[in-house]
């Protein structure tokens, strides 16, 4: 079970942007949440401008209506961010106890010592 807080959705609008089921904020009529493009932001330090162009089914007006929505409730999109790494983190180790999880530094030193083991039966 998450333990994540529900954001509640907000009231009156915002030029360009609307709230999902769980009160995150989106671009309206997408699916991409304010909080995947501020990630983008944040992981390659792109501008507005760099976003839409990765993003050519955006309009520039939806990307400044998203850093304007972030730049006035940074805290609550900062906490949605948060909350959503540490649903991957969860869900990450609950496969990893599975047996089906691993990242990729993980994965490479076990195919590593896979070809050495082959490569040793072989030379056997």
């Amino acid at each position: 079970m998450s333990n994540t807080v529900k954001l509640e959705p907000k009231t009156g609008s915002w030029p360009y942007l609307e709230f999902d089921d769980r009160g995150r904020a989106k671009i309206a009529n997408t699916r991409i949440r304010i909080s995947m493009l501020i990630q983008e932001k944040q992981a390659h330090g792109w501008s507005p401008e760099e976003i839409y162009f990765q993003h050519p089914e955006l309009s520039l007006a939806q990307v400044y209506a998203v850093f304007s929505y972030y730049y006035t409730h940074q805290s609550e999109v900062d906490r949605e961010i948060a909350q959503s790494e540490e649903e991957i983190l969860r869900l990450k180790g609950e496969l990893k106890a599975m047996g089906a999880g691993y990242d990729a530094a993980e994965f490479r030193k076990m195919l590593q010592e896979k070809v050495k083991e082959d490569v040793s039966a072989i030379a056997h």
